[in-house]
C-alpha cells in the first residue's frame, strides 16, 4: 500500500485564522485514508493563540498517523477469524443503537421527582442495605491555641442548642480559633472530621465515642476541643440523613430500569398481537 504524509504547514498559519474557508484542506495521508483540517478543527479547543493551534494540529497529526499505521498493520498481519469479528462489530452496533433509542426514550418519560415519602419508604424497606462501615457523628470539633482561657465557656457554648448561643460560638471561631467545624446538625465521618490531629490515632475509636461526649486533646501549641452531640457506630444502620442522597440515586436508577422493562414488555406485546414474530417448537 502506498503511503504518503502530506502536511501543509504554510497554509495552517492562514487556516488557524481563517477555519471556515480551510475544512477541506488535508493535513496527513496514508493510503487512502486521508485526514481533513475539518477533523481537527471540530475537537480543537476555541481561543488558543496561533502556535498553541499549531501545536495542537501537529500533535493530533502524529497521533492519527500512530494510530492508521498500527490499524494497517494489524490488518496485514494479525490472524482475524472473520466470522468471530463480523459477530462483535454486529453484537456492538446492537449495543450501541438500543443503548442510544434507551437514552433517548427515558429522557422523554422519565421523571426526576422525588418525594421525601418516597424516600423514607425505600430506607425502612431497604435498612440492611444502609449498614454503616465507619463511624459517623453529628459534632463540634474546634482547633485553637493552647493558651486558651476559655475551655469553660467553650464547653457551655458548644453543648447549647439556643440560638445565640450558636452566634458567640461562631463568633468565636471567626475571631480565635485556627479552624472548625460547627454544623452539628449535620452527620459527618468520624474519621475525616479528625483526619490530620490527635484523635486520629485513638486506637479504639467506638469506646472513645461512647464515653466521651465534651474531650479535649492538645499536641504542639494547639488544643483540639470536640464536642459529640450524637454518633453512630460502623455496622449500626445509617441515619436517613445520612444516605438521602444515595437513596435519591437508587431510586432514579431503580425507576430507569423499571421504566425500560416496561417498554420492553410493551414492544413484546404490540409484536405478537401484530404477528410480527414466530417461536418455533
Amino acid at each position: 500500500m502506498r503511503f504518503v504524509i502530506a502536511v501543509i504547514w504554510a497554509s495552517l498559519l492562514v487556516a488557524c485564522g481563517k477555519k471556515d474557508e480551510n475544512q477541506s484542506k488535508k493535513i496527513a495521508q496514508i493510503g487512502d485514508k486521508v485526514l481533513y483540517y475539518s477533523e481537527i478543527s471540530e475537537v480543537m479547543p476555541r481561543k488558543l493563540s496561533k502556535n498553541d493551534s499549531l501545536e495542537f494540529i501537529q500533535r493530533y497529526q502524529e497521533n492519527w498517523i500512530r494510530r492508521q499505521l498500527l490499524y494497517k498493520n494489524a490488518e496485514k498481519n494479525a490472524k482475524i477469524d472473520e466470522k468471530e469479528l463480523n459477530k462483535k462489530l454486529e453484537d456492538y452496533k446492537y449495543a450501541l443503537i438500543t443503548h442510544e433509542f434507551e437514552k433517548q426514550y427515558v429522557a422523554k418519560n422519565f421523571s426526576e421527582k422525588i418525594t421525601d415519602q418516597e424516600i423514607k419508604d425505600f430506607y425502612e424497606k431497604n435498612g440492611k442495605e444502609f449498614e454503616l462501615r465507619q463511624n459517623i457523628v453529628r459534632a463540634i470539633f474546634i482547633k485553637i491555641g493552647q493558651n486558651n482561657k476559655d475551655k469553660e465557656l467553650l464547653s457551655k457554648l458548644m453543648a447549647s442548642d439556643k440560638p445565640e448561643d450558636k452566634q458567640e460560638l461562631a463568633k468565636y471561631c471567626n475571631e480565635k480559633a485556627v479552624s472548625y467545624h460547627l454544623q452539628d446538625s449535620t452527620w459527618i465521618d468520624f474519621d475525616e472530621l479528625t483526619r490530620q490531629t490527635p484523635l486520629e490515632g485513638i486506637p479504639n475509636k467506638i469506646n472513645f465515642l461512647k464515653n466521651n461526649k465534651f474531650s479535649e486533646m492538645k499536641e504542639g501549641e494547639f488544643s483540639y476541643v470536640l464536642y459529640v452531640k450524637e454518633y453512630k457506630i460502623s455496622e449500626q444502620n445509617a441515619p436517613l440523613e445520612f444516605v438521602k442522597d444515595r437513596i435519591k440515586s437508587m431510586i432514579l436508577n431503580e425507576r430507569k430500569t423499571l421504566l425500560i422493562k416496561k417498554l420492553e414488555d410493551q414492544l413484546y406485546k404490540d409484536a405478537e398481537k401484530n404477528k410480527e414474530f414466530e417461536i418455533f417448537k
